[in-house]
């Protein structure tokens, strides 16, 4: 009996260690992750803030106000990237789908998140939701 109760202790200590670095590991994502070669540098969400948003219209009438991808990434040097999301999506865009790209703040109770909209998708096929990271090429 005392060895299931030392097993059993043990096991939860464990678990509680996990837990504690899996949510370190989440919250030090506090904006956007941009990468580029082998640096990292993060986009925070107070910087995200002060970016002028714009209203726009998609083709199907649908309003949103937003940021362009294209002016946060306006210092950066690439030919293409690649975005990433928490739930596991992935979507490379080039140069000239970023310049009609937005970053829009989603609604989410539990945390910030923000989504890709471009416009001009019809059918949404390239919109985006948790973005976490963009990866410049």
């Amino acid at each position: 009996m005392k060895n299931n109760l030392l097993i059993l202790a043990i096991l939860i200590v464990l678990l509680a260690a996990l837990l504690l670095i899996w949510n370190r590991d989440e919250n030090l994502e506090d904006g956007i992750v941009i990468m580029q070669n082998d640096q990292e540098l993060i986009i925070s969400f107070p910087q995200i803030d002060k970016l002028q948003k714009h209203n726009f219209t998609t083709n199907r009438g649908d309003e949103f106000t937003g940021i362009l991808l294209s002016e946060i990434l306006e210092n950066y040097d690439y030919n293409k990237l690649k975005l990433h999301s928490s739930d596991g999506g992935n979507l490379i865009l080039n140069r000239e789908d970023i310049s009609n790209a937005y970053i829009i703040e989603m609604d989410d109770i539990d945390e910030r998140s923000f989504r890709l909209i471009i416009p001009t998708d019809e059918f949404r096929q390239r919109w985006m939701k948790y973005i976490k990271s963009i990866e410049l090429n």
